[in-house]
């Protein structure tokens, strides 16, 4: 199979694993060309029959056109999404299927976007995916976040962390995050607990809640002015790799993010709340340990799965052994591969 995959260079990105990751699994299954801002041959004046002569592939050789998860523009300040409008794919006879990101941001340009551009497939991991196909007329797969197995992994570290999060609050569009971290801490004013001004303050974690260790990071927390507190890279899956459980919460907009599953991947519990999006994805006590979105649960829960380890043990196994099966990045891409080639589209 020959596809051209346009997408911007991530292959030296530190985060963000998920648009490289994605792009390698249609590398598995055949000839592909990456074109777009940071590879070599890219040129804003292209169109798309520029790129294909590019390719080095003949025309009637292109079995697919990728329009990746990284290609869209997300600045707040530029209206439009399209970084590239000279790249027009609406006339080609070609199969071309579009990968939403950040459905939170400018959705109506990216739906406008796929019509004007014809594609036969959009991918989504919203759950919106069925207004939006009713909406353009075009056929829409659901197509959950997932992880490398390769990249994320267990390497049998000491779990020194019983309970952790890191990332944005993403308070404009969720409280979620902002409630646990009130629940946990005395004030809310922090962004971590062992940031550089940790050393000339009292405990800032909840009486109830000191007999763990605990890992909170906000972005921006830094534990020295040139240390950030968020690791990066293999650092990052070694960090995660740290701990017993890991807050996992839907963010902005809803989504379901890559944390559930990176989690899945290094043998570190999914502890998140019940919500009506996972689609059967996770089940409580079997592959993560749910609690209650009002948290009238959340402090019992924790408990639960921090002082039973043969528990704990079994149910990150059970998720281990899910995420193999059935949410990798190969996993994914196949999906999208029989629904373009044996019609199995969503109902």
């Amino acid at each position: 199979m020959n596809t051209i995959i346009l997408t911007k260079n991530y292959e030296q990105y530190t985060a963000g694993y998920y648009h490289h990751d994605i792009n390698k699994a249609f590398m598995k299954r055949g000839n592909c060309y990456l074109y777009g801002k940071g590879y070599p041959d890219y040129d804003e004046e292209d169109t798309i029959q520029d790129v294909i002569a590019k390719s080095s592939f003949n025309k009637e050789e292109v079995d697919l056109i990728v329009v990746g998860t990284s290609w869209e523009r997300e600045e707040p300040d530029v209206q439009e999404s399209d970084p590239h409008p000279g790249i027009n794919l609406s006339k080609l006879n070609i199969l071309k299927v579009f990968f939403l990101n950040k459905e939170y941001k400018k959705l109506d340009k990216k739906l406008e976007y796929a019509v004007e551009n014809r594609f036969d497939l959009i991918c989504t991991s919203h759950y919106n995916w069925k207004k939006w196909a009713t909406k353009t007329g075009l056929n829409f797969l659901h197509l959950p976040f997932a992880a490398d197995p390769k990249r994320f992994k267990d390497y049998g570290l000491s779990r020194k962390y019983d309970f952790g999060f890191t990332g944005s609050l993403h308070r404009d569009y969720t409280d979620i995050r902002y409630r646990i971290k009130c629940r946990l801490f005395k004030s809310p004013d922090i962004k971590s607990n062992l940031d550089m001004t940790a050393l000339f303050r009292k405990n800032p974690v909840r009486e109830e809640f000191r007999q763990y260790r605990i890992y909170w990071a906000e972005w921006g927390a830094r534990r020295f002015p040139w240390e950030s507190l968020l690791p990066v890279g293999n650092k990052y899956v070694k960090f995660l790799d740290s701990f017993k459980a890991f807050l996992s919460t839907p963010s902005a907009f809803g989504l379901i993010g890559t944390r559930y599953f990176e989690c899945m991947a290094t043998k570190t519990l999914v502890f998140c709340p019940e919500s009506e999006y996972y689609d059967d994805m996770f089940r409580d006590g079997y592959n993560c340990v749910m609690f209650k979105e009002d948290l009238s649960d959340f402090t019992e829960k924790l408990y639960y799965v921090l002082r039973d380890d043969s528990e704990r043990q079994t149910i990150i196994e059970n998720a281990h052994h899910d995420f193999i099966n059935n949410h990798t990045y190969d996993k994914r891409i196949e999906k999208v591969l029989d629904v373009l080639f044996r019609g199995e589209l969503n109902e």
